[in-house]
């Protein structure tokens, strides 16, 4: 028994419609990333793509700002430089958090300053053993390296009042950049895109979505050059 089909020529494809906005393209790009949300705390993941044919950054430096009184517990890929409870005790995390143990908080700053951890990290258990992470901060082109071209972390943030509910997720706003002897960029504010999605880790033919994602593109910012100035006695003698 055979069975043939034909393309019916009155079929039209459907346009995929989604109320979130299109990613976009940047010199370098973020895209944060909610794995798992509970009431008062949720999982997210960072990932950086330089995207830029001949630009490089060498031991980066991200910097955002909590705007909903967010700390980070832990990291796992990167880290933060500064680690200092009382900022959480004695501010208002502590108040709500009456109970909690701060001493092993990652970071209380409003605006954390965060970096890539070193290779030798690469395959530690507790704070290491994702992809593309632990390069002492060094983003090469696509053209150079693909596989430096990107680096990952996750970290892992509490909320507090009003958003204790698995679905008030807020991105921290102002990101910002840096290297060593590398070009300024600027990045616009964050913007929700569709979910991103990943291979199943059981190694199935599947797809897993994230929760929520969001886009943050920054572009390499050229400075004007200088206009000629005339001296003003020197205007006077000619």
């Amino acid at each position: 028994m055979h069975v043939c089909c034909k393309r019916d020529p009155k079929f039209k494809e459907k346009k995929v419609k989604t109320k979130f906005l299109p990613r976009q393209y940047g010199d370098l790009s973020f895209t944060y990333d909610v794995l798992q949300a509970y009431e008062n705390k949720y999982l997210a993941q960072v990932t950086i793509d330089n995207n830029h044919p001949l630009g490089r950054v060498d031991q980066w430096n991200l910097t955002w700002e909590w705007m909903r009184n967010e700390f980070i517990y832990s990291m796992k890929g990167a880290y933060a430089h500064k680690k200092d409870p009382s900022e959480c005790i004695f501010g208002p995390q502590g108040q709500y958090y009456k109970d909690f143990d701060f001493s092993s908080v990652m970071n209380c700053q409003k605006k954390p300053v965060i970096s890539d951890l070193p290779p030798e990290k690469e395959n530690d258990e507790k704070i290491g053993k994702l992809p593309y992470c632990c390069k002492n901060g060094t983003l090469l082109p696509k053209t150079m390296n693909e596989t430096k071209a990107r680096a990952i972390f996750q970290l892992e943030v509490f909320k507090l009042p009003p958003d204790m509910n698995r679905t008030a997720l807020n991105p921290p706003q102002n990101w910002k950049i840096e290297g060593v002897l590398d070009p300024t960029y600027k990045c616009t504010p964050p913007f929700r895109v569709d979910p991103s999605e990943f291979p199943d880790p059981s190694g199935i033919s599947a797809t897993i979505s994230t929760i929520a994602s969001w886009q943050v593109t920054c572009n390499i910012t050229r400075t004007k050059p200088k206009q000629a100035k005339c001296c003003f006695l020197l205007c006077l003698l000619f």
